[in-house]
Parts: structure tokens; C-alpha cells; sequence
């Protein structure tokens, strides 16, 4: 085909974009087509005027956005009168933990239809009557989830995520799969001449890992009660906490800068900076990510078939204890009546039904699942294989049901991040601690 002259190479450009964006059109309205042809609308659905949900989900999950839509085109298509809108105000998001009273701050005081709340915050919500009792939608979730949303005998929150700490290790690594105790692992880590990565910044951070030393010495409700009455913190939990900290490379773990680059750690586990690396389940995904973005076969980076995870160790040898857990969990508002009160029970239904954990957690090309932790026992997760292995690390764990603890644990925070060994490029904790 001739071409007129002034259709030189960007002419061809200009062709060539248009065509592609004709073929984008094209597959998107394919698309749209096969989506339309496999919806199957409610019937039972009753013709009225348009209601719009407001929902308010967890955060701090990789893909936040993503996973929301996915679940919002699922639930709009199967009922066409819903209009689902994520609330994302900074209390709802970046303030979720803030906790603040005088200033309205903090994700208790977000209005939504459904809310999905840290179950640290359940009994704040309950307190202020914001969400009303709920039936479990399915029989197998798992028991921990289920005593995390349970008070005084009553639901109020269906179990979605269960969150807490894991220890990431070398499949082959029998020593690091071994060791019982805290003490055991830092004396092979010593052995070894190698250290451990793990976040040591933070409010929520540290206050978890505070609540987790201290309960191994007294027990999750004396622990809590302790916090709550303000008792100076505890010189026991401290030094447990440090030991950890000894076992850390020069530099890691208690950086302000590292804390916030959300995934260093695991990024830095699966390239063999360090034989074992602590977090939530959720966290291995940045490592998983970087995998493929980033390595070579060449770059030495830990395949997920290579990765274990198990329990972490104990403080305390002779305790029994499982560990601390949280759950993220789904509850609805308690003014809710009628048409609404039952669409939002049957988006919390849908939100935790196989097909959406399925759809949010299956492998899709070329990255491995999120790894976020589902509620549920019995869901079948495709080529995700560390599933098995978190559920069995997270089983029995108990979690803070106290009124008030995550403001008590933010401020116990502070002092804890006085009491630890400050970084030596931290000016700000320095300057902020006593003298």
C-alpha cells in the first residue's frame, strides 16, 4: 500500500495506536460480553430504586484497590439495583489505627454500611453500639477466628483474614524448623555467623510484639489487663524482645526508613540476605514479587517451592502457649433494617464465599497468590502451597479483646521504642525519648 508522504513514521504511529486502541475497545467489549453472559442476577432481587452500600474494608493488603474491585464487580452483577462504594477517607485508611478521640481520628470513627474491623478494635465498636450481632454465614471457620469475634456469647464480626507473625525459613533448613525456643534459634543464627530480618518500628508494630512478649510471661489476660492498668512496662518482655533484636544484621529492623518501604524485608529474604525472615503471611508476597520482577537465574533469589514457614519459636521453654493472633473481620452497622440490613449480610455472605477468596487468592500469571491468610479451613486455593503450613502455625493462637487496647498499646509503643536499641541514623526516637 503506498503511503501520502506526510504518513511517514509517526503517521505509522498514529495508525498503529489507533488500530490497537480499536482492538483494546474490541477485547475489552468481548470482555464485558462474556462477563454480562456469565452473570446471573439475583431474581429473588426485588425491582426498586438504586441502594448504594457503603463499605469499608481493611487497608493493609497488598492490591487494596484491586481486590476491592474484584469483589464489587461480582456482587453489582449479581445484584444490578446495589451500587457497592469503597469509603477511603484517611480514617478509613492511613489514620485506620490512629485512635484519637479529641481529634475524631481512627477507623471507629468511619460511617459505612459494612465495616471490616481489626478484631484489636471489636470491642471499641461494640462499646459504641456501631455494629449489631451477626450470624456465621458457613460452619468452617476457624476457631480462633471465631473466639476473636465472639463476646460475652454473641457474633459480632464474620471471620475474614487471620493476621500475625510467621517465621520464613529454607525448606532445607532443618536446624531453623527445629528450634524451640528464641534462645535456640539466636544460638545457631551465632553459630552460623547469620542474622534474622524483621520490622521492629511502628506503633501497631511494636505494641503487638510487646502484648506477645508479655503474654508469654503472664498469659494473654493478665497481659492485657496489665496494659490497660498502665503498669510501667515490663523488664522481662523488654529483654525478650532485645534478644531478638541481637540477632539482627547492623542496620536492620529497628530503621524508620525500612519500616516504611513496605516488603524490604521479605524482598531481602528471598534474595539470601538473610536465612530467615519474620512477618505476616501476606508480606511473603512482596518477596514472591520480587522473584519475578527483579532476579535472574542467576540471582540466587529463594523459589516459593524453597520456602517453609512454621510457628514462631517460644520466649519461654516451658510455655505452651500458641502465640498472639488477630482477625480481620466483617460486621454491619447497627442501624441498619430492612432491604439494606439484608443486602449487607449478603455482601458479607459473598465477600467470604469461596468463589471471592478463590478469585482474590489463586495464582494469576506470572505472580504466586497473595498469601493473605483466609478464616476459612476448608477452601480449596490452587497452586498456592504454603496455605497448609500457615493454617497449622496459626491454629490455637489467642488475640486482645480488651476495650481501649489499641489505644493502650499505641502508647505503650512509645515506650518500648525507648526502651529497645535506637538506631543510629533514628534522631527522631532519640530526640524523643527521655534523657
Amino acid at each position: 500500500m503506498r503511503v501520502p508522504k506526510c504518513f511517514g513514521f509517526f503517521g505509522w504511529a498514529a495508525r498503529l495506536a489507533l488500530i490497537m486502541a480499536l482492538l483494546s475497545v474490541g477485547i475489552r467489549a468481548a470482555a464485558a460480553d462474556d462477563q454480562e453472559r456469565d452473570c446471573v442476577p439475583d431474581p429473588n432481587l426485588p425491582a426498586s430504586v438504586p441502594v448504594t452500600l457503603r463499605v469499608a474494608l481493611y487497608p493493609f493488603t497488598p492490591d487494596r484497590l484491586a481486590l476491592f474491585q474484584k469483589i464489587e464487580s461480582v456482587f453489582e452483577c449479581e445484584n444490578p439495583n446495589v451500587n457497592v462504594v469503597l469509603v477511603s477517607t484517611k480514617n478509613a485508611t492511613d489514620n485506620y489505627y490512629s485512635d484519637d478521640e479529641k481529634k475524631k481520628k481512627g477507623f471507629r470513627f468511619v460511617e459505612a454500611d459494612v465495616y471490616e474491623v481489626d478484631t484489636i478494635l471489636l470491642a471499641d465498636f461494640i462499646k459504641l453500639g456501631k455494629i449489631a450481632p451477626i450470624a456465621l454465614p458457613f460452619s468452617d471457620f476457624a476457631p480462633e477466628g471465631i473466639a476473636a469475634v465472639t463476646r460475652n456469647g454473641k457474633i459480632f464480626g464474620v471471620p475474614r483474614w487471620l493476621c500475625g507473625n510467621f517465621l520464613f525459613y529454607r525448606r532445607t533448613d532443618t536446624q531453623m524448623r527445629d528450634v524451640q525456643t528464641w534462645k535456640e534459634l539466636r544460638d545457631v543464627l551465632a553459630a552460623r555467623n547469620q542474622g534474622l530480618l524483621v520490622d521492629f518500628k511502628g506503633h501497631s508494630t511494636l505494641g503487638e510484639w510487646y502484648l506477645t512478649a508479655l503474654s508469654s510471661l503472664f498469659g494473654v489476660d493478665a497481659a492485657q489487663q496489665r496494659i490497660m492498668d498502665g503498669v510501667a512496662i515490663d523488664g522481662g518482655a523488654i529483654s525478650s524482645l532485645q534478644d531478638i533484636l541481637a540477632a539482627c544484621p547492623v542496620g536492620y529492623c529497628r530503621n524508620e526508613k525500612l519500616h516504611d518501604n513496605t516488603g524490604f524485608y521479605a524482598r531481602a529474604f528471598v534474595r539470601g540476605q538473610a536465612p530467615i525472615y519474620i512477618g505476616y503471611s501476606e508480606s511473603i508476597n512482596y518477596g514472591l514479587h520480587e522473584v519475578v520482577d527483579n532476579c535472574l537465574p542467576t540471582s540466587g533469589c529463594i523459589a516459593e517451592k524453597d520456602i517453609a514457614v512454621r510457628a514462631l519459636p517460644r520466649f519461654d521453654p516451658a510455655s505452651n502457649q500458641a502465640g498472639i493472633g488477630w482477625v480481620d473481620a466483617l460486621a454491619i452497622d447497627a442501624t441498619l433494617t430492612g432491604t439494606k440490613k439484608d443486602l449487607a449480610l449478603k455482601f458479607v455472605r459473598k465477600v467470604v464465599s469461596e468463589e471471592v477468596y478463590q478469585s482474590i487468592l489463586q495464582p494469576e500469571w506470572p505472580y504466586r497468590s497473595r498469601y493473605l491468610l483466609p478464616a476459612r479451613r476448608n477452601l480449596s486455593i490452587s497452586d498456592a502451597p504454603l496455605y497448609a503450613q500457615f493454617f497449622a502455625a496459626h491454629r490455637g493462637r489467642e488475640t486482645g479483646t480488651r476495650v481501649g487496647l489499641n489505644g493502650k498499646l499505641r502508647e505503650t509503643a512509645d515506650k518500648v521504642d525507648c526502651a529497645l536499641p535506637i538506631d543510629r541514623d533514628d534522631t527522631d526516637t532519640r530526640n524523643a525519648c527521655p534523657k
